[in-house]
């Protein structure tokens, strides 16, 4: 699965013989963070793609992308990037190295891309409450609809579709895990000025090399397990019983619809992780959010969500025990749903001092974005207060709420853009935390 950076490149050079009908853009940032505690405030480190970890002061990369329009309705793009910051791991690494193929149906590519960016990045999870920004896209290969098909137009039905295999390459305790992930929706907009879509997004962590346990099944056989969630191999040790590999699933519902011309979208995300979830045993468990757009994108205020994240009940009717879900942990994959020691769905569960297990996955948050213009200065801000409750087999975990709020100011716009950012944090449980960060970036055409 892993994608050959030479064959990328030879793809590249091969477009190059018809140079003049291929479009190149570039990105190049370079943020520099001061901070009062060990670590950064939560939003300053929070959903940044990866590109920043908790104890960072200097991050910087580089993206391009050339793009060959090589008819009307298709396009081959290539892109690649680099990325350096300090902190917990200090490395050059690949921000992005991938292939895409786009017609007027398909959407595919090979590589490590960055997803699209929703909600005018106001949301604390992005595109579900399990695959947030929060870490570096993984390597792997991607297929989904460019447009929903139409199943029926007299109905107003129509389906959208994805599948999405990927590897992860960074150290865990199960090395290779593999990552499956799958997306069905069914969309209703027969009624006038109004939309539903409502679907399933299914993920899978599987196969690997265990340490005490070694090469864990991984067959096409056991892939098609996968795929349908059907039982695999019990005996091997500390596996979930019901289903081979470690699977998350999400419900979702999003409503769209326009008042006074402003776009509203109401959205719910209820995850599972096991049998009693997908059958609601977990409920309220789950993402509630609401995000309007105004017309004019030159308002005080542009666009702003607010967001109800609940994850207190875990099957459980008294939530004030452990519960039997524990989002995100997993007995054999014990890395759980990370990535280079990142979160990879909503960021308000988060890892141990180790940053190796799950410490807390019982939370109540509140969260609020608001985008607009200040004069003609740009701004993003973000605030969340949230109640923290530990998680199941968590020791020594002290319960606390925390407001973390955030800022970022575009303050120069010319031939690079320069953007302030303030981070701060007041905990129930430790001192206050402020931070300070300075983003200088530029793109090329």
């Amino acid at each position: 699965m892993k994608l050959s950076l030479t064959f990328l490149l030879l793809l590249i050079g091969t477009c190059l013989v018809n140079a003049q009908q291929i479009k190149y853009e570039g990105f190049g940032s370079l943020t520099g963070i001061v901070y009062s505690q060990e670590e950064s405030p939560f939003w300053i480190n929070t959903n940044q793609r990866g590109r920043i970890d908790e104890s960072s002061n200097v991050s910087a990369y580089f993206n391009g992308k050339a793009t060959y329009q090589f008819s009307r309705h298709a396009k081959l793009e290539f892109g690649l990037g680099g990325l350096f910051h300090d902190g917990y791991t200090e490395k050059l690494q690949l921000d992005e190295s991938y292939v895409m193929l786009e017609n007027y149906w398909l959407k595919a590519y090979a590589g490590r891309k960055q997803k699209e960016l929703l909600y005018d990045g106001l949301s604390a999870s992005n595109q579900n409450i399990l695959w947030s920004l929060n870490a570096r896209p993984l390597l792997g290969i991607s297929l989904s609809l460019k447009n929903p098909i139409i199943v029926s137009e007299k109905a107003g039905l129509s389906i959208d579709l994805t599948l999405e295999e990927f590897i992860t390459d960074d150290e865990r305790h199960v090395e290779n895990t593999r990552i499956h992930h799958k997306s069905f929706h069914l969309i209703f907009d027969k009624i006038n000025n109004f939309q539903i879509k409502a679907g399933l997004q299914h993920f899978v962590q599987w196969g690997g090399d265990a340490p005490d346990f070694g090469k864990l099944p991984g067959s096409f056989g056991d892939y098609i397990n996968v795929f349908l969630g059907k039982e695999g191999n019990n005996n091997v040790g500390g596996q979930e019983a019901n289903a081979l590999g470690n699977h998350l699933g999400s419900y979702e519902v999003y409503l769209n619809t326009t008042i006074n011309d402003y776009k509203v979208e109401i959205l719910y995300n209820h995850l599972f992780e096991d049998g009693s979830g997908r059958v609601l045993r977990n409920t309220p468990d789950g993402r509630y959010g609401v995000f309007v757009k105004s017309p004019n994108p030159d308002n005080f205020i542009n666009s702003a969500m607010y967001e109800l994240y609940y994850t207190r009940d875990q099957s459980d009717e008294n939530i004030t025990s452990d519960g039997n879900d524990n989002y995100f942990n997993n007995n054999l994959y014990r890395s759980g749903w990370t990535y280079e020691s990142r979160i990879l769905g909503v960021p308000f569960i988060t890892l141990d001092d180790d940053r190796f297990r799950i410490s807390n996955n019982k939370v109540i948050v509140h969260h609020i974005g608001v985008s607009g213009i200040i004069g003609d200065l740009p701004y993003k801000f973000l605030t969340s207060y949230r109640k923290n409750y530990g998680a199941k087999g968590a020791r020594n975990f002290k319960e606390s709420t925390i407001l973390s709020s955030y800022l970022d100011l575009k303050v120069w716009k010319d031939s690079f853009d320069i953007n302030l950012q303030l981070g701060a944090d007041l905990s129930s449980i430790a001192s206050p935390n402020f931070g300070v960060g300075v983003q200088i970036s530029k793109q090329f055409f």
